[in-house]
């Protein structure tokens, strides 16, 4: 795929507006971007959609948007501070914030439990993930009977990269509450300054086949967890969102990424 190159985050605008002019990346037209609305392009396997609402729908500064990069089609998403997400959880005071700051969408179906599933996605990061948990991309188990934690959130945490994944699940039942804590469990220091611009390549396993599960993570090929401990609740009906998720009231800025190639495989 197409690497987006950029000297610095301030440069952003300017150079996506240059590489307009001269036909490398083309902003696609939207209609209002309604709850619901479904997202999939001809290099994934899997179709994401909106579940909760965008913070912003219309005009230059909505939250997600088709884009061409050198002819190739990727989805952008951008957070503003005070995007408040649309979620019924995000306008709670919870996890140390007043609010919570969300542009997000969700998978459109499971990933069944007793199986190990290796997801892959692209993603390109052009600006932001400086600020505090900044989420781009989680497995998440709450459904409609489930209120459970997420088993996995990928995230920049004050600019360096951090794997979030779920220990000591508790809760037994098949519907209800869930709850543990979340364990860093990324074996190298990644900064956002180093990758800004840059292709990346995320390689995740995940393992359902025991409790708690096992997690493996590849970023361009390079071990980042291996065989990591992953809880998940019972009740859980595991699936992927990706976007820009963030506790509010803490003066994080713009966070824009590039989202592109989600693929789901069942190894086993």
């Amino acid at each position: 795929m197409t690497t987006f190159l950029h000297a610095s985050t301030k440069r952003y605008c300017a150079l996506l507006i240059m590489l307009v002019a001269f036909g490398s990346a083309v902003i696609m037209p939207q209609n209002a971007l309604a709850k619901g609305r479904s997202y999939k392009d001809n290099d994934w396997n899997k179709t994401a959609y909106d579940n909760c609402g965008l913070p912003v729908v219309r005009g230059e500064k909505r939250s997600v948007d088709w884009v061409r990069v050198g002819g190739d089609k990727k989805i952008r998403m951008t957070l503003r501070e005070r995007d408040v997400g649309l979620c019924f959880t995000d306008a709670k005071v919870r996890h140390g914030a007043p609010y919570w700051e969300r542009a997000e969408l969700k998978q459109s179906d499971d990933l069944p439990i007793g199986r190990i599933h290796r997801v892959q996605f692209e993603t390109i990061f052009l600006e932001g993930f400086t600020g505090e948990r900044e989420t781009f991309f989680q497995f998440h188990g709450w459904n409609g009977n489930c209120h459970a934690y997420p088993p996995l959130m990928l995230m920049f945490n004050r600019g360096w990269l951090e794997v979030h994944a779920l220990q000591n699940v508790s809760g037994s039942g098949i519907v209800g509450s869930s709850r543990g804590f979340h364990r860093n469990v990324a074996r190298k220091p990644i900064n956002i300054r180093s990758v800004l611009g840059k292709t990346l390549q995320f390689s995740i396993d995940f393992d359902t086949r025991t409790r708690p599960g096992r997690l493996s993570v590849l970023v361009n090929g390079s071990p980042l967890v291996e065989d990591a401990p992953i809880g998940y609740a019972r009740c859980a009906k595991p699936h992927f969102k990706f976007g820009v998720y963030r506790p509010g009231g803490k003066g994080s800025k713009t966070s824009t990424a590039l989202f592109d190639d989600f693929t789901v495989k069942v190894l086993k």
